[in-house]
């Protein structure tokens, strides 16, 4: 690999780089969400990503903002990650377990919930309804520091 030579330029220029107009408001549409959670599949670490008009997937300033279905009848991996969650529960009910500390809580519509960097975690939904979850993550702030790590234990471990 060549190295480059690097340049200077004023201050004043610098700065201008980094000015950006205010974000203008967004919406999404509930039945157009709604519509799409049903039409999607529902892999075990997310369902549907919200995006901006332009198509980015950054929300609010290093932040992403996502769907995850816990189909009726299902549970997630137990598995860790550099980045946190914080869930809001939309519909249907379940059991989140953190492993590291062996405690469970139940899940119900309009309860918040913290996973923080690197809780081993997982979720079960022993009922007959979906479990929504809507999703904000920092995914965006920790993938341009490079620092996009997760882990999965083996069973049994």
């Amino acid at each position: 690999m060549k190295i480059g030579s690097g340049s200077q330029f004023p201050y004043t220029d610098f700065k201008k780089r980094y000015d950006t107009p205010p974000p203008e408001p967004v919406v999404w549409r509930w039945t157009d969400i709604s519509g799409g959670l049903g039409d999607t599949e529902h892999p075990e670490r997310g369902t549907l990503a919200l995006s901006m008009p332009d198509g980015g997937a950054e929300i609010i300033r290093d932040v992403a903002v996502a769907y995850q279905v816990v189909p009726a009848g299902q549970h997630t991996t137990p598995h860790a990650h550099t980045w946190y969650h914080l869930f809001v529960v939309q519909s249907g009910t379940g059991v989140v377990t953190f492993h590291d500390t062996g405690e469970s809580t139940d899940l119900n519509p309009g309860d918040l919930l913290l996973v923080p960097a690197w809780s081993l975690h997982h979720f079960d939904n022993a009922t007959g309804q979906d479990l929504v979850l809507l999703n904000l993550m920092n995914i965006p702030m920790l993938a341009h520091l490079g620092n996009l790590a997760s882990r999965q234990p083996e069973v049994g471990s």
